[in-house]
C-alpha cells in the first residue's frame, strides 16, 4: 500500500483533499483528480447521482482507479442526513427531517434508521455520511433548525449517538458535524461567516451533544465556518485554537478532522480556497473539503507543497486518513445485488 506518511510534493499532497467531480460518470476531471492529484476522497452530489446502479458504477470505477493509482482505497462521500438534505432520493430510504426525528423519534428508532441508511449507502459504494448534524439549535431562526434535533443538549446527543452507533453497524462511517456547533447563530455559512450569539464562553450547551459523540467513538468531526468572539478571531475551521486546543485537548478527540466547504461563503469572502486549505490544515483540520472547484484543489497542492514548515502537521493528518481507511468494509456488492436489492 501506498506510504502516507511521506509527503514532498502536490501529488501527494492531494491525500488531503475530498473533492466534487463533474459529473455521474469516470471522465477526464475525475480520473486526473485520482490518478494525478492522488486524492484521498470524493464528495458526491446530485449532479453525480442518477439510479443506484449508476452510483454504483460510479464508486466501483473511482475505487478501481484509486487502488491503481495509489494502493489505498478513497473515502466516497455524500451527505444522507434526511429532509431538504439527502442527495440520494427514492428508491433509497426517505429520511425525515432531523427537527422531526427529535419530536417524535426513540433513540432506538433513529439508531434503526441509521443502520438502514447506511446498508444502502454501502450497497452502492458510499463510505461515509456526512451525518449526523449535532448543532443545539435554538429556534426558527437559526438557519440549522430543521437540520437539527432540536433545542435541548441532552435530546441531540441521545439520538446523535444512536445515529453514530447505526451508521457504524450498517458499515458506513459517519461525520459528526458541525463543531463546536452552529446552534445558536443567525447567518447562514453558506453565504457569510456565521457568529455565536450566545455569548456563552464555556459553550457547554453546544459541546455536550460532541463530548458525547467522542465517547460513543465517532471517527470524523466536521468544522463549523462558524466565529466565536469569546475563542478566537478565526472561523472555526482555521483556529488552532479551537481545532488543537477544543476538539484535541479538550474533548480528547483521536479521529479524523474534516472542514466543512472552503468554498463556501464564510470563508471565501475572507480569502481564496488555497490560502484556506493551508490555514486549515495549519490549524489542526485532517481533510480538506472542496466540493466543486476541483482547479482550487489543483491550485491548493501546489500551494501546500511549497510549505515544509506543514509537512510534519500533513504527516500527522496523514497518518489519521490511514487508520481511517483501514476501517472501510470491503468493496460493494456486485452489480446484480445492487440491481435486485433497489
Amino acid at each position: 500500500m501506498a506510504n502516507l506518511g511521506s509527503i514532498k510534493n502536490s501529488t501527494s499532497w492531494g491525500q488531503l483533499f475530498m473533492v466534487g467531480i463533474p459529473g455521474p460518470r469516470l471522465e477526464e476531471v475525475a480520473r486526473g483528480l485520482v490518478w494525478d492529484l492522488k486524492v484521498g476522497g470524493i464528495i458526491l452530489f446530485a449532479r453525480n447521482l442518477e439510479d443506484p446502479q449508476q452510483v454504483w458504477q460510479l464508486t466501483h470505477d473511482l475505487q478501481r482507479e484509486a487502488l491503481k493509482a495509489t494502493g489505498w482505497p478513497l473515502l466516497i462521500a455524500l451527505d444522507q442526513e434526511g429532509g431538504t438534505v439527502q442527495r440520494l432520493k427514492a428508491p433509497f430510504t426517505i429520511i425525515p427531517p432531523s427537527r422531526e426525528l427529535g419530536l417524535k423519534a426513540t433513540p432506538e428508532q433513529v439508531e434503526a434508521l441509521a443502520r438502514q441508511v447506511a446498508r444502502e449507502l454501502a450497497l452502492v459504494g458510499v463510505n461515509v455520511n456526512l451525518a449526523p448534524v449535532l448543532d443545539v439549535a435554538r429556534g426558527p431562526h437559526c438557519p440549522l433548525w430543521d437540520r437539527s434535533y432540536g433545542p435541548d443538549p441532552e435530546l441531540v446527543a441521545a439520538l446523535g449517538t444512536a445515529a453514530i452507533r447505526g451508521y457504524l453497524a450498517g458499515g458506513v462511517l459517519p461525520a459528526a458535524k458541525h463543531f463546536p456547533g452552529l446552534g445558536d447563530t443567525v447567518i447562514d455559512s453558506h453565504e457569510d461567516l456565521a457568529l455565536a450569539e450566545s455569548g456563552d464562553a464555556l459553550r457547554e450547551a453546544d459541546l455536550y451533544p460532541f463530548r458525547r459523540a467522542v465517547a460513543a467513538g465517532v471517527p470524523l468531526i466536521m468544522t463549523a465556518h462558524l466565529k466565536v468572539p469569546q475563542w478566537d478571531s478565526n472561523p472555526a475551521t482555521l483556529s488552532e485554537k479551537i481545532l488543537e486546543g477544543r476538539l484535541r485537548r479538550d474533548l480528547k478527540f483521536v479521529g479524523v478532522s474534516i472542514t466543512d466547504d472552503l468554498e463556501m461563503g464564510a470563508i471565501a469572502t475572507q480569502m481564496p480556497v488555497p490560502g484556506a486549505a493551508r490555514q486549515a490544515l495549519k490549524a489542526g483540520a485532517d481533510l480538506l473539503l472542496i466540493c466543486k472547484d476541483w482547479q482550487a484543489a489543483w491550485d491548493a497542492g501546489a500551494l501546500l507543497a511549497k510549505e515544509a514548515a506543514l509537512q510534519p502537521r500533513a504527516q500527522e493528518a496523514a497518518a489519521r486518513l490511514r487508520l481511517l481507511k483501514e476501517r472501510l468494509k470491503p468493496a460493494a456488492p456486485d452489480h446484480k445485488t445492487v440491481k435486485e436489492f433497489l
